[in-house]
């Protein structure tokens, strides 16, 4: 699973799935192959800058490995660096968006933070630098479900709902590039148990129905088959579970190997459930057992997606 020949992947999935990761993941892939990539969030609680072992990321890129830099964003920098793309001085743009009647009115606009952060995106796929794009991928490690689709929605409900001008040529064009599977690659991220996976598959009905139809899944934190059925193994932890109190460290030991079993059935039921519901591939990312994920983490993710 690669995609070094697109403009843009949006990264997609329910809260607490692993998103951030896989997102990462992706994009230390595509800058391992040469490619220079922007590891973009907004608003979010920075994890990039602590998996790759620099300070905590903000408003301007920062580099974070070769060939990768990251930024993390907010609705009044994402505003302002869109007004002045439009307005192209800063002087006007202080006068236009800066005064307090303004910025009074442009608050009350429903939609316009997300819309602004969502052309921030835009504006980096635009960048150019000589004559060449600054940026050859950008990865967007977007909100979670919900928030995701409502702000890939607002160019959609801009250019049905707003006269043509300025803001709907712009929302005209970020809807051809979002809805362009030539350009862009939309990722959903699910776990592979049933909630996450009920809201994985909704959501890409949800996306669809803006004509963004999504290429992957990835199934993360899949807990690794250390006891398939049938095996020796398998049989000798179903004797120690059988046989009653056992003693100490041999109770904890095969508590946690049945535990371990009990987990890696679920996946697979829902992985079963998840490929009956789509036709998009799934690729399939281990739990890692660590409660401080580092670039080299990462990494290992990153070559496990090459290979998947």
């Amino acid at each position: 699973m690669n995609f070094l020949d697109k403009r843009v992947v949006l990264v997609v999935g329910k809260g607490g799935v692993g998103r951030s990761t896989v997102a990462a993941s992706i994009a230390l892939q595509n800058a391992r192959a040469g490619k220079r990539t922007l590891l973009y969030q907004t608003n979010a609680t920075d994890r990039f800058g602590t998996y790759f072992g620099k300070p905590t990321l903000g408003i301007r890129s920062t580099e974070l490995a070769p060939n990768l830099w990251g930024v993390n964003t907010n609705p009044a920098a994402a505003l302002e660096e869109y007004g002045l793309m439009i307005l192209r001085f800063k002087s006007v743009y202080e006068m236009v968006f800066e005064n307090r009647v303004t910025k009074a009115f442009i608050r009350a606009i429903p939609g316009l933070d997300d819309y602004a952060m969502l052309g921030k995106m835009w504006f980096h796929t635009t960048e150019e630098k000589r004559g060449k794009p600054v940026w050859d991928t950008i990865v967007f490690d977007m909100p979670a479900s919900g928030h995701a689709y409502s702000m890939l929605r607002v160019p959609w409900v801009i250019t049905d709902t707003v006269p043509d001008g300025p803001l709907t040529r712009d929302a005209h064009t970020l809807k051809g590039l979002l809805s362009d599977p030539k350009r862009t690659a939309t990722v959903i991220v699910t776990l592979a148990e049933e909630m996450p996976v009920n809201e994985a598959i909704e959501l890409e009905a949800k996306l669809e129905g803006l004509g963004i139809v999504p290429s992957h899944y990835v199934a993360n934190q899949i807990y690794p088959q250390h006891f398939p059925v049938g095996t020796p193994v398998a049989k000798v932890l179903d004797t120690l579970v059988d046989a009653g109190p056992l003693p100490s460290p041999l109770a904890e030991v095969v508590s946690h190997a049945h535990l371990a079993r009990d987990r890696r059935l679920l996946n697979e039921r829902y992985l079963s459930e998840l490929r009956r519901k789509t036709e998009r591939p799934i690729a399939e990312l281990p739990i890692l057992f660590t409660s401080n994920m580092t670039s080299t983490h990462i990494g290992t993710l990153a070559d496990r997606l090459t290979r998947a």
